[in-house]
Formats: C-alpha cells, sequence, structure tokens
C-alpha cells in the first residue's frame, strides 16, 4: 500500500493531551457535582484499555495454493488465465499488500467462473482439461472467505485503525471526518455478503476505488479512539450510578415525592452537566460505534475467524457477544439511566414532570 499521509492521525496526536484534558474535565465536572451534591465520595473514573491487537501471524489464515498439476493446463491459454498468474508469481506479487492480493484474487475469479461455462460446453475441450478448470475454480471459491479475512484484517490499515497510542474521539471531532473510515467498511462487508452468499455474483473492485477505501482506514483511524471513547463512558457512566444508588441506599434525597433546594440543584445538574455537554458526545460516539460495531459484527460473521484470536474479535468487532466492548458500554447507559430515573422519580422532577 502507498505510505499515505495521516493528516487526522498527526492532528490528534499532537492535540492529544489537550483532548484527554477535555474529555476528562467534562466526565470529572460531571462526576463530582453529583457527588457533592449528594454527599457521597467522588472519585475520578479510570478506564479500562482496549486490548491489544494480536500480531498478524495470529490474524493470517492459511488459503490453499492451486497445485502445479492444475496449472499445467493453463499453458494452452484456457481462460487466458496466464497473465494473472504472471502477475502473482512476479517479485511484486510476492510482497503484495492485502489491499493487492484481494484485487488480483477478485479479477481472478471472476475470470475464471465467466470462462467456467465456456470451457464446459466446449465440445473441443478434453475432458482432463474441463475437470482441472473445475478444481480450479472450486478452490479459488473456497479460497474467498479466508482471502477476505485476510484482506480485512491482516493489513497495516486494521493495525493504524487499532493502534492503542491513540486518544478516545476528540468532543470537537466532528462525526463526519470518521464517515469515509465507515464507508470503507460497508465496501468490505458488501464484499464480504456477496463471496460468502452469491459468489457468482462477485465482481472485481476498480483499484481506485479499492485503494481509497484502504486509505480512508488508514488516515482517519476509528478502531482505538472509538474504543477508548466506549470504555471512557462506561466508566463515566458506571461511576454517576454508583454515586445515585451508594445515596439511595443510605437514605432518600426526598420524601413523598417533594422536592428539596438539593434535589433542585441535582436536577440543574443533570440538564446543564449531562443533558447539554455529556449527552451530545455519548450520542456522537453511540451512533460512530452503532454502525461501526454492525459493520464488523456482520463482515466476521461470514468468515472464518483465527481461532486463536477468538475471544479478541467477540469484544473488539462483534457486538452480540457477551464480552464485547460495546455490551459493556450498552450495560453501563442503561444501569446509568435507570439510577437517574430513580432519583429524579423520587423526587418528582421527571423530564415532563409539572415543577
Amino acid at each position: 500500500m502507498v505510505q499515505f499521509i495521516p493528516i487526522l492521525l498527526i492532528t490528534l496526536i499532537l492535540s492529544g493531551c489537550n483532548t484527554q484534558s477535555d474529555l476528562d474535565r467534562l466526565f470529572n465536572d460531571y462526576t463530582q457535582g453529583v457527588a457533592n451534591i449528594l454527599d457521597e465520595e467522588w472519585k475520578s473514573a479510570i478506564p479500562d484499555s482496549p486490548p491489544p491487537l494480536p500480531p498478524q501471524r495470529l490474524r493470517t489464515l492459511v488459503t490453499t495454493e492451486i497445485r502445479e498439476g492444475l496449472i499445467e493446463v493453463l499453458d494452452l491459454s484456457v481462460c487466458n488465465l496466464l497473465p494473472l498468474i504472471a502477475q502473482k508469481n512476479s517479485s511484486l506479487g510476492k510482497v503484495a499488500p492485502p489491499s493487492q492480493v484481494l484485487s488480483y484474487e477478485l479479477r481472478f475469479y471472476r475470470t475464471i467462473t465467466d470462462c467456467l461455462p465456456l470451457v464446459l460446453n466446449d465440445k473441443n475441450i478434453d475432458l482432463a482439461i474441463k475437470e482441472k478448470i473445475q478444481a480450479i475454480h472450486r478452490t479459488k471459491t473456497d479460497n474467498l472467505p479466508a482471502v477476505l479475512w485476510n484482506a480485512f484484517y491482516t493489513g497495516e490499515e486494521i493495525e493504524q485503525s487499532l493502534a492503542l497510542n491513540q486518544p478516545p474521539i476528540p468532543l470537537d471531532q466532528p462525526e463526519q471526518s470518521y464517515h469515509p473510515a465507515l464507508s470503507a467498511l460497508e465496501l468490505f462487508n458488501n464484499l464480504t455478503n456477496i463471496a460468502t452468499l452469491n459468489p457468482e455474483t462477485l465482481k472485481p473492485i476498480d483499484t481506485q476505488t479499492l485503494e481509497k477505501s484502504y486509505e480512508s482506514l488508514y488516515t482517519a483511524p476509528l478502531g482505538v479512539p472509538l474504543l477508548k471513547s466506549l470504555l471512557l463512558l462506561e466508566a463515566s457512566l458506571n461511576n454517576v450510578a454508583h454515586t445515585i444508588e451508594s445515596r439511595l441506599e443510605r437514605r432518600p434525597l426526598c420524601f413523598k415525592d417533594m422536592r428539596n433546594p438539593k434535589a433542585d440543584i441535582l436536577k440543574s445538574i443533570f440538564t446543564q452537566q449531562y443533558a447539554l455537554k455529556v449527552q451530545p458526545y455519548l450520542s456522537k460516539v453511540d451512533r460512530l460505534a452503532s454502525r461501526w460495531y454492525r459493520l464488523h459484527q456482520s463482515t466476521t460473521s461470514h468468515l472464518p475467524v483465527p481461532s486463536e484470536i477468538s475471544d479478541y474479535v467477540a469484544q473488539v468487532f462483534q457486538r452480540n457477544a457477551e464480552i464485547s466492548l460495546w455490551n459493556r458500554y450498552i450495560r453501563a447507559r442503561d444501569r446509568h439511566t435507570k439510577a437517574w430515573q430513580r432519583i429524579l422519580n423520587q423526587c418528582n422532577l421527571m423530564p415532563g414532570n409539572h415543577d
């Protein structure tokens, strides 16, 4: 792959400390405000770190090579595959990055798929040659899921996306700046669905389009920033929920649905800190993460996952998995919502109630 200049990544690294401070300040102010008014001990939330991406050797699937005896038939120029074979055997082909390997495999598969019925219906071609062409097509078809997995999950683009030295998504980073990366994941997911459900309709992708998709993943990495944001939200929302729950277990804030000055201040914190500041950031992360997880969930569910990294895939790419970081965030979000509903209902201060 061409070495792209990661402009957004450089910006995030240069501003990483300020970004982290801004997020810390946002959640610390919110958590401390709730703790102070409820007379509870305040502690800053310390989020977990995302799991490290397993090494490439554990992420790479082995594909079945076409046996030399099968290739010999191509000397007859059947299906016009010799140029592709020559390209694969060149010095460049042997060290090609996943994006170029994917481009080659798609072109090879389309060529032999289109050629196969012509060969089978040609009475002038020997049965042995027909059987060899069928065997090549069958091998390439069987290889498709592993080829796609390697193309999406073994290259430097996924490594850049999941590098742990990146900060969470910044407060002021426009959501739209990550849309090209998500569009690239859409392309990969569509390819996977076609290759695994209707491989006979699979077509090559324009090289420029394919490389642009890889470039988007590399220059605007979304993986770890998104995962760190989810873990930060999980820790902070659980922190606030625990504070509210601890207070209500100790003694009620309001008696007989009667509001009081502390309850009014708490409602103000909910409105001014959570609704106006935390909620917009939560919503941005939620939208990005929901789409990111949906695409990876769909893609990985149709592809063979190396057994050595199954736990990592479940945590990072599959939102339906019990141990996924997405589900951890969802549980914290729901707990936070229930805690606020409980205490605001106790004081007759739920939004929509008459003050």
